[in-house]
């Protein structure tokens, strides 16, 4: 695993960036515990568990790039200050590597009735939407066949989705993305975990060798 530190208006204390050679990015925003404040009161919000490892998985599987969240303790400013900054990098990192697809890695609560859920935020379609959720469902299907696909769980919870990577991808840097949401049951079951690194890295594969038309390095 190489880190990136190859420009300083791309860096930032809290996020660590993974140099990778593939055209796509996977991100993990919530890979630490964040300190937020609702209706006046402040409360943590845990880590986001494993995500971190996948994005660091993949990259050395695939050889993908990388970005998440690191810190010693709970993050305050969030909002303001370093997510702002992450999507910034992330702009970054598309225009001077040829990215061509934004992965959004979450974690979901164990209660949510769902083993992954997948969702593109934007209404409209970009060319490969169509192809890309296809070639997810199959590789889903393959590697979990006993288990609950969904899509767009979180709409009718946070509505338009207008803060999150994958809106902002999608709507400003004009580039594909896609946003997944883990259930904690696959992340606490290591034999699973591992099937999870394999679908991600053969999805990805076959992303880029079908859809994309990317040569491989």
């Amino acid at each position: 695993m190489k880190i990136w530190h190859n420009k300083e208006n791309m860096q930032h204390p809290n996020i660590q960036i993974i140099e990778g050679e593939s055209s796509v990015l996977v991100s993990a925003p919530h890979a630490v515990p964040i300190v937020k404040t609702v209706n006046g009161r402040k409360y943590t919000r845990m880590a986001e568990k494993r995500v971190y490892e996948i994005v660091e998985k993949l990259n050395s599987k695939k050889n993908t790039w990388g970005i998440y969240t690191i810190s010693e303790g709970p993050l305050e400013g969030w909002q303001e200050d370093i997510y702002k900054k992450y999507k910034k990098i992330v702009k970054g990192l598309i225009k001077t590597n040829d990215i061509n697809l934004v992965l959004d890695i979450h974690g979901a609560r164990r209660e949510r009735p769902f083993f992954i859920d997948y969702d593109f935020i934007l209404p409209h379609q970009y060319k490969h939407d169509t192809k890309l959720e296809k070639l997810f469902t199959e590789k889903f299907s393959y590697y979990f066949p006993k288990e609950k696909l969904s899509s767009g769980f979180y709409r009718d919870i946070n509505g338009s989705g207008y803060k999150t990577l994958t809106y902002y991808t999608r709507k400003y840097l004009k580039k594909p993305a896609m946003q997944l949401e883990i259930n904690k049951k696959l992340k606490d079951d290591d034999v699973k975990f591992k099937k999870l690194i394999n679908m991600l890295n053969d999805f990805l594969e076959d992303y880029e060798n079908t859809i994309a038309g990317v040569q491989q390095k």
